[in-house]
């Protein structure tokens, strides 16, 4: 029990902290979209598309119930 309490609790840290990264990563896309010009915006433009569908991924499984769910975690 006690281990499954901690897989479920390294599950959504880790959910967490991928969040936290793309959400830094896409900025960082942002920035360099809005410093580029010419025929590499596209790529650039292609790339923040990709980053922003893996946000959208990482927050439907920070969603769902395995992910969210307390019943799994430890006692505060």
């Amino acid at each position: 029990m006690q281990a499954e309490n901690s897989q479920a609790a390294e599950r959504n840290e880790t959910a967490n902290e991928l969040s936290k990264l793309f959400a830094i990563v896409q900025e960082m896309g942002r920035r360099l979209a809005n410093e580029t010009h010419g025929d590499a915006y596209d790529l650039v433009r292609e790339l923040n598309e990709l980053l922003h569908q893996t946000r959208a991924k990482i927050k439907q499984i920070e969603e769902h119930p395995e992910f969210n769910s307390t019943d799994d975690l430890p006692p505060a």
